[in-house]
């Protein structure tokens, strides 16, 4: 799955808009935008801290489903 599909499945299981997402992640709505329409990619630090927010969550950043 593309980093733009996994985005987007995990921010809508979480019931979030890409602002909120945004906000979390501390990017812009513009940047959660491109991402999901894979229009560019995200940084090193981003990836990391989409991780970071997967597991705050319990999400598996490998499947986009929540832990068991």
């Amino acid at each position: 799955m593309s980093f733009g599909l996994l985005i987007r499945k995990i921010r809508k299981q979480l019931g979030m808009s890409q602002e909120q997402l945004a906000r979390e992640l501390k990017v812009s709505f513009s940047t959660v935008n491109r991402w999901e329409n894979e229009k560019a990619n995200p940084s090193p630090m981003a990836k990391e801290a989409f991780n970071d927010f997967c597991t705050k969550h319990g999400i598996n950043i490998d499947t986009g489903e929540a832990w068991k």
